[in-house]
């Protein structure tokens, strides 16, 4: 530890698990408005006034000073576990109402294309709606996230998506295809980065120990409302005889999340103020940083090894999309299966998840070994896709297999992104930036997908083998995955989440010896510039397609 307080360059590399000598109370009140975080100076004043130790309240540390708390996982693992359930069963109801609007879309393919009068390649585009203006979006939520908070870019998002399901579902009242496709756009611009406000506030809770098993928690509950979906939206179709109250009934849902999020703003601003998730604001605003700079930093501080998972999973998540979307139709076209059959089997294979998804998370947290997931889950896809696909058996046997995929497929990616940056402070600009990719992907392989079937006759083959050819990469990258974690991150991702935190603040204490969590300008230029590339092409295949040419 150096002897004189550390500058804004310091602080990557303070260990956070040593405390600076304890100062006397004097010395604490004379230096609270200066060199002290103005939480941890009031808390100082309060426990040296006690006669307490100020690095010691209740035998729990303090922070050392100047360090920010997102920079300290353990010490949010200190938070009263009755303020983190509290959060939690609010936080994880931001994104219901979003999920049940989009996901209720893909049992109602038939129905789409006939009240609306499109064709596969616009109702690819219908599907993917939603995603074309988060392709950008993402990035830009994320810096703002990390420097405004999560929980008011939440507020925004639940604005924009109840608008755009409003929107939406009037399509139902006019049958007018492009004013579904406008309030689907218009939901675009919250319904993701309503996801990615969760991740990072779920690390701020839950840092130091649970944090996988609550992704997990939180996919499972995704998985509950997935179930819900595919087994009502032909019912809901069918009320009165008309199919607008499968919209209108998720719309509904939209304005209690928003109804929701206020309330956890409001207890949010209640919470005592050292639990409370620091905004980056607060810290530009102690180190008079320029506002311009702090928001281009946080992303070019991301680290090579994130940017290189990102680059390295073209068209992954979109695969698995495709099939899922498409999973009632297929069902319909190669089995001869009923619409409300095929309906109930496709929310089978969120049944299994609910339970594997958490038990998957706490496999993370207690044992480690993330990467090994990723070709196991590519592995099970590749069989289920085949099946589906290019085989007459009976639609639950690759129905249930994927479900035990779906179990691990999101989540391993969710909770290796925190161990690949490093720095909870930067965590919405990553999942931003890791949202833009996926649905980048998604919004290229939907509509590609159904342009291929539209020119093979309706057949689904073609598009089984793209998909298939997709998974079967990932089945290589797992291994890779596991090299460079080796070489670059002393296997950080093979840790169970306490060692992986003390091996971050080792690294930290030792001025960063390991390279994957250096930046690299050629890494990061050379991803984004795919990026750009994928960016441009999402939106002239959507535009295109959209129009229906």
């Amino acid at each position: 530890m150096p002897s004189r307080p550390p500058s804004v360059e310091d602080i990557e590399d303070i260990d956070n698990t040593s405390s600076p000598p304890t100062p006397s109370s004097s010395s604490i009140e004379e230096k609270s408005t200066s060199t002290i975080n103005p939480t941890l100076g009031h808390l100082a004043k309060i426990t040296s006034l006690a006669g307490q130790s100020p690095n010691d309240i209740d035998g729990v540390p303090v922070l050392p000073r100047d360090v920010p708390p997102e920079d300290a996982s353990f010490d949010q693992a200190q938070i009263p576990l009755r303020y983190r359930l509290l959060a939690f069963s609010m936080i994880i109801l931001f994104s219901t109402g979003s999920s049940y609007y989009e996901n209720v879309l893909s049992p109602l393919k038939s129905t789409l294309l006939k009240e609306l009068k499109i064709n596969n390649a616009q109702y690819g585009a219908v599907s993917s709606a939603s995603n074309l203006i988060n392709t950008i979006l993402p990035i830009i939520g994320g810096i703002g996230m990390d420097y405004w908070g999560a929980t008011y870019a939440a507020i925004i998002s639940s604005v924009f998506i109840t608008v755009g399901a409003i929107v939406g579902a009037a399509a139902a009242n006019t049958n007018h295809y492009q004013l579904l496709i406008g309030g689907l756009i218009i939901m675009g611009f919250g319904s993701t980065i309503i996801e990615s406000t969760q991740s990072k506030l779920y690390a701020h809770w839950f840092s130091g120990g649970q944090l996988a098993f609550i992704f997990g928690v939180d996919v499972a509950w995704g998985r509950i409302v997935n179930i819900i979906c595919k087994s009502t939206a032909v019912p809901l179709s069918e009320i009165n005889g008309w199919w607008g109250w499968a919209l209108w009934i998720p719309t509904i849902v939209t304005a209690l999340n928003l109804a929701l999020v206020l309330v956890y703003w409001a207890y949010e601003r209640n919470v005592p103020r050292q639990y409370r998730p620091k905004l980056g604001r607060e810290a530009r605003d102690k180190e008079k940083w320029d506002r311009r700079k702090f928001a281009f930093r946080s992303l070019l501080q991301l680290p090579k090894f994130f940017w290189i998972l990102c680059g390295t999973q073209i068209f992954q998540n979109s695969a698995v999309s495709v099939y899922t979307s498409n999973l009632a139709d297929i069902q319909t076209a190669t089995r001869g299966t009923s619409k409300l059959a095929a309906g109930y089997n496709s929310s089978l294979q969120s049944v299994i998840p609910i339970v594997l998804t958490p038990v998957v998370g706490l496999f993370f947290d207690r044992f480690g070994w993330r990467m090994i997931f990723v070709s196991a889950t590519a592995a099970l896809y590749v069989v289920v896709f085949v099946l589906i696909g290019l085989t007459k058996v009976h639609p639950l046997a690759p129905i249930l297999i994927s479900s035990f995929a779906l179990s691990s497929n999101a989540l391993t990616f969710i909770a290796a992104i925190p161990v690949l940056v490093g720095d909870d402070s930067l965590l919405g600009t990553a999942f931003g930036v890791w949202k833009s990719f996926q649905n980048v992907n998604t919004t290229i392989l939907e509509v590609a997908a159904g342009a291929i079937q539209d020119r093979s006759g309706g057949s689904y083959n073609n598009v089984i083998y793209l998909i298939v050819a997709i998974k079967s990469l990932e089945v290589v990258w797992g291994p890779v995955y596991d090299l460079l974690d080796g070489r670059w991150l002393a296997h950080s991702l093979r840790l169970p989440e306490k060692e992986r935190l003390a091996l971050r603040r080792e690294a930290k204490d030792q001025g960063e010896p390991y390279s994957g969590w250096h930046v690299s300008k050629k890494v990061r230029w050379a991803v984004m510039t795919q990026l750009g590339a994928m960016i441009v092409v999402a939106w002239v295949v959507y535009i295109v397609y959209s129009l229906g040419t």
